[in-house]
């Protein structure tokens, strides 16, 4: 292993690409050809043909009664929650450490987004937090599965329960995942996905909602196409709606995107375990460890802990040479609530804050362990670093173990 680090000015121990993403075959093509030729492309009729073959194909692998599809992850989580009946005046408990489409969603219905500590062990929503939060206004939570790791679902259904407050699972990160051999998406009212570019199944955008209540499907699809109701719809009162439905084109893709998906989630999965004990070898390194109640594990991001002082470096200055060494990785999402996505100024947030009776200015945010993870512990590499073979993965620890010899070195070294 060449002893200089390439950050210093030494050779990367990596120059070769790792695979790329989104992976795609005929299956794709095929599917985008009987689109064209169809000359039905679009979401109307809703749910229309591919969509709907989409809708009954991913209920059935997470093991829900109803699908929708939708425009995004974001809109997904925005109709799920006007779904629910939430808006003015309403509270919606959220983690700390997510993506802004989160919050976003709760704001969108004039609703305050509460936001929630993590735990320190995965990331994900800690119920305790959950707990201290809950008042009169609460009318949702949200837990988010992060990366490779799913939220506590016993706990936080155990709280649901308890105080009548409905669960919205955000499972952007891990279509697939199963806990306690349940898909998620199903543990709560409604789940929540994400097609996004980046995610473990894509079709450049869009999103779906899972339910196994019919009330709450009926309210969805009507949401999702522009308020209009079906002939055998028995839900109570007019919603208004938009339209959010998923394009002809998004469907096919991601049929074929869930066919090749247990395959992948295996191989990446096998992968994790690999990169698990050879990073956890390595001091002042920890993995984070998978739930013995997540019984499909999905990666969207293969996350692990820096302990500065065992170190001797930096979680920033370890990241720094560990790219430099051709490796992918960042430091994953910074607490939502300091993130430019979304402005805690804007009138938006500030209006449904005060509709909830808080002083946007003065209202509390206390979530010491997102801020300790975010700033100092939290590394990532994207899922798609796990797709190659041994050697990918070998080339990974190789370089955090390069990194980890020279940290005396490193730490008082100038950088550029």
């Amino acid at each position: 292993m060449p002893s200089t680090l390439a950050i210093l000015g030494g050779q990367p121990l990596r120059t070769r690409p790792f695979p790329k993403w989104p992976v795609f075959d005929d299956r794709e093509r095929a599917q985008l050809e009987t689109v064209l030729t169809s000359q039905s492309w679009g979401g109307h009729p809703s749910p229309n043909r591919k969509a709907a073959e989409f809708a009954s194909a991913f209920a059935a692998y997470q093991g829900a009664r109803f699908a929708i599809p939708t425009t995004s992850g974001t809109s997904a989580l925005e109709v799920a929650l006007k779904a629910l009946g939430i808006g003015p005046g309403d509270e919606v408990i959220v983690p700390a450490i997510t993506f802004a489409a989160t919050p976003y969603a709760a704001v969108a219905c004039m609703a305050r987004p509460v936001f929630a500590d993590v735990s320190a062990a995965n990331a994900c929503i800690d119920p305790e937090s959950v707990e201290r939060l809950i008042t009169r206004r609460t009318k949702a939570i949200i837990p988010v599965h992060y990366g490779a790791s799913l939220a506590d679902l016993d706990a936080l259904a155990e709280i649901s329960r308890a105080h009548s407050i409905p669960l919205v699972e955000d499972c952007a990160h891990v279509p697939g995942a199963q806990f306690r051999d349940r898909g998620v998406g199903t543990h709560g009212a409604l789940g929540c996905f994400s097609f996004q570019s980046s995610k473990p199944m894509t079709a450049g955008e869009g999103g779906m909602i899972t339910t196994n209540d019919p009330d709450l499907e009926q309210r969805c699809q009507s949401l999702i196409n522009c308020g209009r109701r079906r002939a055998d719809d028995d839900f109570e009162g007019p919603l208004m709606g938009a339209n959010y439905r998923m394009t002809e084109w998004q469907c096919g893709i991601l049929l074929a995107q869930l066919a090749r998906l247990p395959d992948q989630i295996e191989q990446k999965s096998r992968a994790a375990g690999r990169l698990r004990e050879g990073l956890g070898s390595i001091k002042g390194l920890s993995p984070v460890a998978r739930d013995s109640r997540v019984t499909r594990e999905v990666i969207y991001a293969f996350v692990f802990l820096v302990d500065e002082a065992a170190l001797g470096i930096s979680r920033n200055r370890f990241v720094r040479a560990l790219r430099a060494e051709g490796i992918p990785c960042g430091v994953a999402n910074d607490p939502v609530y300091r993130s430019a996505l979304f402005p805690r100024e804007s009138a938006a947030y500030r209006r449904a804050c005060e509709l909830a009776g808080a002083n946007p200015d003065t209202a509390a945010i206390d979530c010491p362990v997102a801020e300790r993870l975010f700033e100092h512990a939290l590394v990532s590499i994207p899922h798609e670093c796990l797709l190659g073979d041994d050697r990918d993965l070998d080339d990974i620890i190789a370089a955090a173990a390069k990194v980890a010899s020279r940290a005396t070195e490193l730490a008082t070294a100038k950088l550029k």
